[in-house]
């Protein structure tokens, strides 16, 4: 299936007068022209903190069907698996400390609008053709949830959205923590922050650091995944997150704002063993959203494309989609 790794210019999210004027975003489109829909849907996705844009295009060797792009590009859509900034291939700044969730949310945005622009144009990849009827939607896993969320509240540039393993509410399974109601937003940044430290056996967080899969074993992937998707995930995916990005994304409440903002139609969806608390309740988090659709998976972790049941979500997604938009 035709592949096409491109770029995309994010230069205006750079602070004024820093050292560094250019900046892009990496993403690879995913596409069969000959099955293309009518007025073709078109998939901005983000991934997961510490994940590549590859985790929307899986291929292990030896084993076939891990493409989430391959599968619905296969379907009649445009997938387009973009890095988050900072992480992946794209633009990584000296100095990453101003790359927090929102400024990530920004980078997207403007992936967004040179995405429909070229695509309008027939510049997006070689072989697809000029479109200018097509409808955008956007995904994001874990991180990329956030970052799709704030933007979507933000800019409003989506017909429909897919949050995957990520929450406005509170964010659970992944470590020992606090009582959050007792803490202000700033006292929630400040225990991540030290917790964070903490786990990278360092005085200070790196300003752009890992998350060794070893770790985070039973939260990213099911306790008995295989080693060699084990292997290839830390090989092949896993790659580094700005430091102040990823403690935005695990602050509870931080994206809340803009998630109660949100008018469209929303697809959430969470393994039976994820980070939300309580799957069902996740729609209070959305209080402007029309129609929102809530789904949970068995034998799936946080990192739903690794699971055996990946194609149980994909299938309800490509359900929801008709309807959505």
């Amino acid at each position: 299936m035709p592949r096409a790794d491109i770029s995309f210019d994010i230069s205006q999210v750079l602070p004024k007068g820093g050292e560094e004027s250019v900046a892009e975003l990496s993403a690879t489109v995913v596409f069969d022209a000959a099955r293309l829909t009518p007025k073709p849907v078109v998939v901005l996705a983000t991934p997961g903190g510490t994940y590549h844009r590859r985790y929307w295009d899986l291929q292990p060797p030896g084993r076939t069907g891990y493409s989430k792009a391959e599968y619905l590009a296969a379907h009649g859509l445009i997938f387009i698996a973009l890095d988050y900034f900072g992480g992946g291939d794209s633009t990584r700044p000296a100095d990453g400390d101003f790359i927090g969730l929102e400024v990530q949310a920004d980078a997207a945005h403007l992936a967004y609008e040179q995405a429909r622009q070229r695509l309008r144009d027939g510049t997006l990849a070689p072989g697809l053709p000029a479109i200018d009827d097509a409808t955008f939607v956007g995904i994001g896993q874990s991180l990329g949830g956030f970052i799709t969320m704030i933007q979507q509240g933000k800019y409003a540039d989506y017909a429909a959205v897919g949050i995957f393993g990520a929450s406005p509410l509170l964010i659970t399974g992944v470590r020992e923590q606090p009582d959050w109601d007792t803490l202000s937003t700033e006292q929630r940044r400040a225990w991540v922050i030290a917790e964070n430290t903490r786990q990278s056996g360092n005085t200070e967080l790196e300003m752009y650091h890992g998350a060794p899969r070893a770790q985070y074993a039973g939260i990213f992937h099911v306790l008995d995944v295989p080693d060699d998707l084990l292997a290839y995930d830390e090989k092949e995916c896993h790659t580094l997150i700005p430091r102040y990005a990823g403690i935005d994304g695990m602050t509870p409440g931080l994206a809340k704002p803009f998630a109660d903002r949100i008018t469209a139609p929303l697809f959430l969806a969470f393994g039976d063993s994820d980070v939300s608390a309580d799957p069902h309740r996740e729609p209070t988090g959305y209080p402007a959203s029309p129609d929102i659709t809530v789904v949970v998976i068995p034998r799936m972790a946080h990192m739903h494309n690794f699971a055996d049941t990946r194609v149980q979500l994909w299938d309800r997604f490509l359900a929801w989609l008709p309807a959505a938009i």
